[in-house]
């Protein structure tokens, strides 16, 4: 058990129990138990299973090369499992969502490599008694709620402004408090293991960020061709050829993918010709040039 800090394990606990009040809803409310099924159905559909699949075996892949390496141990699966179940899961989820645009790529290597990770690291390394923990994380998951919904009420700024003071305030004794902590503990970590620890979530993002852009592109050429679809003809001959056009004209930017449907999807109709659309595919491409003089 000494792999896992009074924090992870004070989350567990949580976690835990949330788990099992949830469980404890769905099996006696029937409304409950049906939308769950219903969003199980939607997250495990074959689609979005495949693309799951891919991911796992694409970390396993990873993790196995590592394991190679002359300083691997066992107890870094411990930080690998986390990395990939939550953030790394997340990520991933979200490059396939409609929102992601052309910057999200950069925005998320932007938010997970800065200054403040090392912090983060800190906070997470060294962490206070299980029963302090065990106290902190509710209070703080409380606040945090309470303060993104006040964020989005106009009547409520004085209490987001607040909980923005409080929140504030907290981190700062939260800091200084691991900061003594770690002054005290310091001598006890090792070295190696503590700096791969450090590492491990830049390396897999780094790594993982190739198989975040292809399911991002893979999702805006799907979105797209659903778009196409309402006004193509129904040769399906005909479809693919256009199909294959755009993959020819957009490549692998998501960038040109958004600007063909925000500017050739209204401009098409079911009877267009053939030249009509290559006409179409030439002034995006005329487009895109001049864009890039």
């Amino acid at each position: 058990m000494d792999i896992f800090s009074t924090r992870e394990l004070a989350t567990a606990f949580w976690v835990g129990a949330i788990l099992i009040a949830v469980g404890m809803a769905i099996v006696t409310n029937k409304k409950i138990r049906q939308g769950f099924i219903g969003v199980l159905k939607c997250f495990f559909n074959r689609k979005l299973r495949k693309l799951w699949e891919i991911y796992f075996l694409y970390i396993g892949i990873i993790t196995l090369m590592f394991s190679r390496f002359p300083i691997w141990k066992n107890i870094y699966l411990k930080d690998i499992i986390l990395w990939t179940l939550f953030s790394g899961l997340t990520i991933c989820m979200n490059a396939v969502a409609g929102e992601a645009d052309e910057k999200y790529i950069s925005k998320v290597l932007k938010d997970n490599i800065r200054f403040t990770v090392v912090t983060e690291f800190l906070l997470s390394t060294f962490t206070f008694s299980l029963w302090v923990e065990l106290i902190i994380i509710p209070i703080t998951t409380v606040i945090v709620l309470f303060d993104t919904v006040a964020e989005h009420k106009s009547d409520a700024i004085a209490v987001h402004k607040l909980l923005q003071d409080v929140m504030a305030f907290a981190g700062l004794c939260v800091i200084l408090q691991t900061v003594r902590v770690g002054i005290l503990e310091y001598r006890e970590l090792n070295v190696i293991n503590t700096l791969v620890s450090f590492f491990i979530p830049i390396v897999y993002l780094l790594l993982v960020t190739p198989l975040e852009y292809a399911f991002e592109l893979y999702s805006k050429y799907e979105m797209l061709f659903i778009q196409m679809h309402f006004k193509e003809p129904s040769d399906k001959m005909v479809q693919r050829k256009r199909h294959l056009k755009v993959i020819k004209a957009c490549g692998l930017s998501v960038r040109k993918i958004i600007l063909f449907q925000k500017q050739c999807i209204p401009r098409m109709y079911v009877s267009m010709s053939d030249s009509e659309f290559e006409a179409l595919i030439s002034q995006l491409e005329e487009k895109i040039g001049r864009a890039h003089v």
